[in-house]
């Protein structure tokens, strides 16, 4: 029963990060677009216009490149159906050695999968499959990082690296450009006064 427990806890738990991801992502992009983009192409359309253009496909650039990463197929290897199959692991040898190209490869058994995983090939405790040209498992995006996604992936780190840049730099501008007023002038921040006892 306690196992049973921890894999739904830790099944319900894997939606976290990839939920606050999506969340970051589109959220803080469109909190971007809303009001620091918009108050800048309010006050120089035509020097701004570019900028905005540009930050919205590279956003688009991002999140299709996320959801790509997130639902794409890593390259899992489907579970041995018997050809392989060994009645008992432990007989089973941990390595075969096999011959591609002239090259001899030595190629380890999963006991999991039940069957010898090719050269670059790795089982993910998380997925619990065989990943071909797995390199990890990211709990950002809920998905391997493998043979099929892995441009995905790298392409959606370097866009948003590229958004985040310019976002800051932007609200730096949007900050700078900012009406200079006297600090007396504004308003108080408490709006109904405090009751005298």
């Amino acid at each position: 029963m306690g196992c049973v427990r921890n894999c739904k806890c830790r099944l319900s738990t894997r939606y976290i990060p990839v939920t606050i991801a999506y969340v970051l992502v589109i959220g803080a992009s469109g909190l971007f677009f809303a009001f620091p983009l918009r108050g800048l192409i309010e006050k120089e359309f035509n020097t701004y216009i570019g900028l905005a253009v540009y930050e919205a496909v590279i956003f688009i650039v991002v999140v299709a490149n996320l959801l790509l990463a997130t639902f794409r197929d890593p390259g899992i290897f489907p579970k041995s159906q018997g050809d392989e199959d060994r009645d008992d692991d432990f007989r089973a040898p941990l390595y075969k050695t096999v011959e591609i190209k002239g090259i001899q490869v030595r190629m380890k058994w999963c006991s999991t999968c039940r069957f010898y995983r090719p050269p670059r090939c790795s089982h993910c405790s998380v997925c619990n499959t065989c990943i071909e040209k797995f390199d990890h498992h990211c709990p950002w995006v809920n998905n391997c990082v493998g043979r099929r996604n892995y441009r995905y992936f790298f392409i959606f780190l370097l866009s948003l690296t590229l958004h985040m840049i310019s976002v800051f730099v932007l609200c730096l501008l949007y900050v700078l450009q900012g009406e200079k007023a006297d600090m007396g002038e504004h308003p108080t921040i408490i709006a109904y006064p405090l009751p005298t006892f």
